[in-house]
């Protein structure tokens, strides 16, 4: 739907007079908003379902043997299995919400490896990272060396992910997207055009039971 944000003082006949004006635009965006929704996989929560993880494919595996926090092994390129401890018939409610838990502490481990790895080249310092659910917002960074990024990164390549990682790290040292900020993402990050391209373009799936 549409949700219209005004000035207290904007009169309601103000506000009606503007969406007049912007009827065609609206419609036509919120035409292409539901054709990426239907084009937008949805994952299932089951033994045997398989996730977009780095590029790949990251097949769940439910057995109640499996270790408590879960286990991923790699068993080819581009192939990963989650070993997660719930009876292969569970809800999907539950194996959902014990992929999501496992989902935000992997996200946070490769994160910050991924920070680690980059910020010295880059000549900056980063303090903190905070985990993000937005639907369209990838990253953001403050000035305090604070870093938010998207958990749902993890669907997509390595270098994907790791254009965005250095993306907010460029930040910390030219706070806007000057031709100097994008110098500084080149440096570390030569074909950030690409990568930038290939994440707008490859839909991230839906969490949704």
């Amino acid at each position: 739907g549409l949700t219209v944000r005004a000035p207290l003082r904007a009169s309601l006949s103000s506000i009606e007079a503007v969406l007049q004006e912007k009827a065609r635009w609206v419609l036509t965006k919120l035409g292409e908003r539901a054709n990426r929704s239907q084009q937008i996989p949805r994952l299932q929560w089951r033994h045997g379902a398989l996730l977009p993880y780095l590029g790949g494919n990251l097949q769940l595996n439910l057995h109640p043997a499996a270790p408590r926090g879960g286990e991923l092994l790699a068993v080819a390129e581009g192939r990963w299995v989650l070993h997660l401890p719930l009876a292969v018939d569970a809800p999907p409610a539950s194996v959902r919400a014990l992929v999501h838990a496992w989902w935000l502490r992997h996200a946070r481990t490769l994160f910050t490896e991924r920070l680690q790895r980059f910020a010295p080249g880059l000549g900056v310092q980063w303090r903190s990272l905070r985990l993000s659910n937005a639907r369209t917002r990838w990253g953001s960074a403050k000035s305090d060396g604070s870093i938010m990024l998207n958990w749902r990164l993890l669907h997509f390549r390595l270098p994907v992910l790791d254009y965005v990682v250095i993306h907010e790290l460029a930040h910390l040292r030219v706070m806007d997207h000057s031709p100097r900020f994008w110098a500084v993402v080149a440096t570390a990050c030569p074909e950030y055009a690409q990568l930038r391209a290939e994440l707008r373009s490859v839909p991230a799936p839906e969490w949704v039971l």
